[in-house]
């Protein structure tokens, strides 16, 4: 079974991939090394805000004689730009919003295979960013918070049939959504922190089973790792 990489943002989400997806891996039978890889900028730290920088992170990868799987979890809400993505301004003007991902996702597929052909890269951008998964049960996921936020939490999740929709504007994607609602009880949410913690108490099980977009990356990354084994 081949290896898998996962090209993340930051902190929060290597942290999520560590805790959270690697265990429901192993537990669908992908007992190989798998392992979060967050994007280098150039002036230190990390985060997807420029491609050149994602190319950095991943080129190295790309060369690797196992010939890994390597997937991405970057969130569509931060790209805004053809700097952040190539093709931006074009896959924009696409009708809905799955389209326009789809359209980002080969735009990066298009990006890597420049570097290198590589048929083991999976494409990957969350729907709306990071925060979305944490409303996938918020009455067990937010249970340790104080009880108004709480409450308004899940009250705001029920005005969505699909959380994966939770958005408006740039105020509106979840993150910000999340933030304002502490904000009201004068607390600080801290994604690192506080977003990991939530994740876990929702459990992988019911992040899945909440958002349709992430749970069909998920399937294609078993369905492509055992497939690497037969």
């Amino acid at each position: 079974m081949k290896h898998l990489y996962i090209v993340v943002e930051g902190q929060t989400e290597a942290e999520f991939v560590e805790r959270l997806l690697i265990p429901h891996l192993s537990n669908q039978g992908l007992h190989t090394n798998i392992k979060p890889i967050k994007i280098t900028m150039s002036g230190g730290g990390h985060g997807f805000n420029n491609i050149v920088h994602f190319g950095n992170t991943i080129r190295p990868l790309l060369h690797y004689k196992d010939q890994p799987i390597i997937t991405t979890m970057i969130d569509y809400a931060g790209i805004n730009s053809e700097q952040k993505m190539p093709n931006y301004l074009n896959c924009i003007t696409k009708p809905d919003i799955e389209q326009r991902i789809l359209c980002m996702e080969e735009s990066l597929k298009s990006y890597v295979n420049a570097i290198k052909t590589y048929p083991d890269f999976i494409p990957n951008i969350l729907r709306h960013e990071f925060e979305t998964l944490l409303f996938a049960n918020p009455e067990t996921g937010f249970d340790l918070e104080d009880a108004q936020i709480k409450n308004e939490i899940v009250a705001l999740k029920s005005q969505f049939e699909n959380i994966e929709d939770i958005n408006s504007t740039p105020e509106g994607f979840p993150s910000k959504r999340i933030e304002a609602i502490y904000k009201c009880y004068k607390k600080n949410y801290n994604k690192i922190t506080d977003g990991i913690d939530i994740a876990e108490l929702t459990g992988i099980e019911k992040i899945l089973e909440a958002c349709p977009r992430f749970n069909a990356w998920i399937d294609l990354i078993i369905k492509s790792m055992l497939a690497s084994s037969s």
